[in-house]
Parts: C-alpha cells; sequence; structure tokens
C-alpha cells in the first residue's frame, strides 16, 4: 500500500520541482527583456510564482474533493469552456497578441481558455464514454457523441486561430477512443480525415506552410521563418555537455524569440546543457509512468479513462514542445508544462496532477475495503 500512495507523492514532487525549476529559468530568460520594457528584472516570474502559489491552493482543494462530484464538472465545464472560447473573438473581450486573440484580459489578470479545453475534454470525454447507456463507438451516434465537443472546441480554437492546441485535443481525444476499442476501419477514416484537415488548414494559411517548410529546410529562410528553430539550435549546441552556467545564455539576449516560453528548454540546454536538458525529460518521464501507474490502478471505466487521458495530456504536451524546441516538429506554439512562462498552463497542469492524485488515493481507500 505504501509503494502505491508514492505515486501520488512521486506525481506532486516531480511537478513542483519541474514548476520552481521553471521559476528559475524564466528568471535567466526573461530578466533582461523584462527590465527594459517593463522596469522590473522579475516581472515574469513573479506572475509565474504568483500563479503557482493560485495553482497549489487550487489544487489542495481539488483534492479534497471526490471524483465523483468532479465527473459532475464534465458538461456546466463543456459549456462554460465554450463560452468563454467564444469570448475570446470579442473585441472588448478578446485580447489579441501577435495577431492571435487567445486571452481573455481583466486589468493585470489574463486567462487562457484553450488551457482550460485541454482538461475539460479529457472529462467530458471520459464520462461520456464511461456512461451506462452509451451506444458503443462502433455506432454512428456514439462516435459523433464524442467528436461532437471536440468539433466545437476545434472550430472556435482555430478561429482565433490556434492550430497547435487543435491538434493536441484531436491527438488526446483519438487516444482516449482508441483504447476503448475504436473499429480499425474508423481509425484508418479518422486517421484520413485529420490528415485531409490538417492538410487544408496548413494550404489556408500561409505562415503554416512556411512554418512546415522552415521545419524542413530553416537554413534556407534563415532570417525568417527559419530564425527561431536555428537560434535554438545554437543554443543547445553552445551548452554541450554541461552547459554555459546559469545565467550565461547568449540566445536569449534578444537572439531566441519566446525564450521564456516556448523555446525555454533550448535556454535550459544552453546553462544546464546535455546533462540539465536529460534531467527535466528524466523528469517527465518519471511524472508519465507514475500517471500510467494510476491508470492502471483503476478498476472503474471512468476513473480509468480520466487517468489515461490526463497522463496522456502530460506526455503528449510535453513530447510536441521538446520536439520543436529540438527542430524534430514544426512550431506549434506550445508551452512546456510546469516549466514554460504562462498562468494558465500551469493553474490547470496543477490541476491534472491533482486529479490523477485524488484518483489514486480512492483506489488506494478502494483497495482498503477489498
Amino acid at each position: 500500500m505504501k509503494s502505491a500512495s508514492s505515486y501520488s507523492a512521486n506525481l506532486i514532487i516531480s511537478a513542483i520541482i519541474l514548476s520552481v525549476f521553471g521559476i528559475i529559468f524564466i528568471f535567466t530568460a526573461s530578466s533582461i527583456p523584462a527590465a527594459q520594457r517593463y522596469g522590473d528584472l522579475f516581472f515574469f516570474p513573479k506572475r509565474q510564482l504568483i500563479s503557482l502559489g493560485l495553482g497549489v491552493i487550487s489544487g489542495a482543494l481539488l483534492l479534497k474533493l471526490p471524483i465523483r462530484n468532479i465527473a459532475r464538472l464534465a458538461f456546466p465545464g463543456f459549456i462554460l469552456t465554450t463560452l468563454l472560447l467564444v469570448a475570446t473573438l470579442i473585441p472588448y473581450f478578446g485580447h489579441t497578441v501577435n495577431g492571435a486573440s487567445r486571452w481573455l484580459r481583466w486589468g493585470m489578470i489574463s486567462f487562457q481558455p484553450a488551457e482550460l479545453s485541454k482538461l475539460v475534454l479529457i472529462l467530458f470525454l471520459a464520462k461520456n464514454l464511461a456512461r451506462p447507456n452509451f451506444s458503443g463507438l462502433h455506432r454512428l451516434s456514439g462516435l459523433l457523441s464524442c467528436i461532437f465537443p471536440l468539433m466545437v472546441f476545434s472550430i472556435l480554437l482555430m478561429l482565433q486561430p490556434d492550430f497547435g492546441t487543435t491538434f493536441l485535443l484531436s491527438l488526446i481525444c483519438f487516444s482516449m477512443v482508441f483504447v476503448c476499442g475504436l473499429p480499425i476501419k474508423l481509425v484508418a477514416s479518422g486517421l484520413i480525415t485529420g490528415l485531409l484537415a490538417i492538410g487544408i488548414a496548413i494550404w489556408q494559411a500561409p505562415y503554416r506552410m512556411k512554418r512546415i517548410t522552415s521545419f524542413i529546410d530553416p537554413w534556407e529562410s534563415a532570417q525568417s521563418g527559419g530564425f527561431q528553430i536555428i537560434q535554438s539550435y545554437l543554443g543547445f549546441h553552445n551548452g554541450g555537455l554541461l552547459g554555459v552556467g546559469l545565467g550565461g545564455s547568449r540566445q536569449k539576449l534578444y537572439f531566441l524569440p519566446e525564450a521564456h516560453t516556448d523555446f525555454i528548454l533550448s535556454v535550459i540546454g544552453e546553462e544546464l546543457g546535455l546533462i540539465g536538458v536529460s534531467f527535466i525529460i528524466l523528469l517527465f518521464g518519471f511524472m508519465i509512468w507514475n500517471g500510467f501507474k494510476i491508470t492502471e490502478r483503476q478498476t472503474d471505466i471512468f476513473a480509468k479513462l480520466l487517468a489515461f487521458g490526463l497522463t496522456c495530456l502530460i506526455s503528449v504536451q510535453a513530447t510536441i514542445n521538446m520536439g520543436v524546441a529540438m527542430g524534430l516538429l514544426p512550431t506549434k506554439g506550445m508551452p512546456l508544462p510546469f516549466i514554460s512562462h504562462g498562468s494558465s498552463s500551469l493553474v490547470v497542469f496543477l490541476w491534472v496532477v491533482a486529479i490523477l492524485a485524488r484518483l489514486n488515493y480512492e483506489s488506494d481507500h478502494l483497495h482498503e475495503r477489498q
């Protein structure tokens, strides 16, 4: 029993270590731009520290909430998230940055509903797939009931536009229905449809095509589309095995765009080298292993699907971000969980950890009674 209970502790400790690690590197990556823009070296790490506090407090409250009560939030959460995504598209409410309307802002407080959509979609799908009267994925009605929330979120996200989150949600949705026994014919049809949709999305937006061509050969557009990934390469190259030392990154000095957000792994690689990056990867791997061990212990289908979806969220998003930073995937504009600057992302991922810990707690008590 002690070993089973340790899964929750491992998850929570890993999340806190990654979050603190993130605050340190948000400071080292953003201090100079923050000082020049806001007159405060600690502008971004202070915001992240506040978000960490909010995430820990709200996560602790969520940890006390029975899973059956969390399940009841699926439909209200879907409605609320849909309304929030719609609000980002309304000029009075939405806040636009670099041509993307992804934020809601009230004074100094900003919120990105796309981050909440990840958790809500997983919760909604798990509840839908586990309901007693579910008609099954082999029936059109059952399949549509799973695809509908994904379609709603995807349409609203693409209007922002946010192709990266749409792609992530599609992968998670596909993973959850696949483990529930989605027929092979439908798997093939879904893959073909998804590839066609991705192709159309890329064709309709020239900047997406530019990202693809820059990914294939960044040196061909070294001063435009390929600039960011080349600067990321240089960061990893400069770091070598042991790194140049904490605070010693050169790429963060206006060479590497989004150094404290999407490409923070490159700064870590430059300052702590391969050793530092390997530590981050191993810590994520440790979290994911514990998440799947918690999934394995669940006896209720809803709990098992919820744990599986949440663990997939951590693993897929971390993999995509790292892949982009290392030039293995086209740029997606997706933060590294727990580490990249982003209040909404940090709070939501701390909620993910809290729910996984709650699932493990309840399975512990179930095994004790048996």
